[in-house]
């Protein structure tokens, strides 16, 4: 599938046309910054042309995105008739099963993105999707303001590990200096600060267990973590709590490869792969129906533990030789 059907500018006169209203904007299973940015960024820029929009994810948006939510919870219900994807990969992570034969707009970062959509626009060479948003708003005539920076400034800093990741470019820092100048003085400290400083002590027990359970292969260079739900019960976590433990072991020196299998449900782990230069994440996690980008990615496979981290680490083997 073509990464662009269309031009930018094609979709921004799409969704300033009075026709186009009553829009759904979906999220990705599993919500994370970039996803949940963009999608209340583009409501409410749409809601400033007039229109109605929401949001809709089909995992519930955590609470470390409430400061986004709050324009969504005195909507009223409306049936939509236009739907939107934002940083959404595949069709196993939109909201339900039929959503998307419903797409109008597609809009990514990610290079393995299938999505089918009458309009597509995927830009790999963006660090974040919400790069493509802060330029799709230009093109519609959209001024950015506080809210809009404080939602896209969340999209770019949490999608780039707050500018320390491998995807981030000159574009990148662009983006964020435009953001700044329109966010309030102290936004963007706050929003460092919450999702990159402060941890729970609850978090703070996950990550020293990730840290003492971590598994090492091949000389260091792989790095393997396995949660499973009899494990996640003894730890008294859900399975949003186990996110941030990639982080912990993908800063061991020496690891190329990171690899944390969580089981979602009985016999079903969601595996997150991080990598660095030299070892393609996205082409590893393909290999069990996934995708993603070079350095971070992400795929299911099923069955018991050992069998899982079996596969896992046979498929890492054959990639590194």
């Amino acid at each position: 599938m073509e990464l662009k059907t269309t031009e930018l500018a094609q979709i921004a006169i799409r969704l300033v046309d009075p026709a186009f209203d009553r829009v759904l904007v979906a999220c990705h299973r599993s919500p994370d910054g970039d996803t949940v940015g963009c999608a209340f960024a583009l409501t409410h820029a749409l809601r400033s042309l007039g229109k109605q929009a929401r949001v809709w994810c089909a995992d519930p948006i955590s609470g470390d995105f409430a400061f986004l939510a709050t324009e969504e919870a005195d909507l009223p219900f409306f049936q939509p008739e236009h739907f939107v994807a934002v940083d959404v990969a595949a069709p196993d992570m939109l909201p339900g099963a039929d959503f998307a034969d419903k797409l109008d707009v597609v809009i990514d970062h990610h290079r393995t993105n299938d999505l089918p959509g009458t309009y597509r626009y995927i830009d790999p060479s963006a660090a974040a999707c919400g790069e493509i948003l802060l330029e799709l708003f230009g093109a519609m005539g959209v001024e950015a303001d506080v809210y809009i920076a404080r939602a896209l400034y969340t999209a770019i800093a949490t999608d780039t590990g707050c500018f320390r990741y491998s995807n981030v470019t000159e574009n990148t820092f662009l983006c964020a200096a435009f953001l700044a100048r329109k966010a309030q003085k102290g936004d963007l400290y706050r929003i460092n600060k919450h999702f990159f400083e402060t941890k729970s002590r609850h978090r703070m027990k996950l990550e020293a267990f990730a840290a003492e359970k971590a598994e090492f292969y091949f000389g260091g260079k792989a790095a393997y973590l396995s949660v499973s739900l009899e494990t996640q019960k003894a730890l008294c976590a859900v399975y949003e709590d186990l996110d941030p433990l990639i982080n912990v072991i993908r800063q061991v020196e020496g690891v190329l490869v990171a690899v944390v299998a969580k089981e979602r449900e009985e016999g079903v782990y969601k595996v997150s792969v991080r990598s660095e230069a030299g070892f393609d994440a996205s082409s590893f996690c393909a290999l069990f129906g996934g995708g993603g980008h070079l350095a971070a990615a992400g795929c299911t496979v099923n069955g018991t533990e050992d069998d899982v981290r079996t596969r896992l680490v046979n498929a890492i083997r054959e990639k590194l030789s």
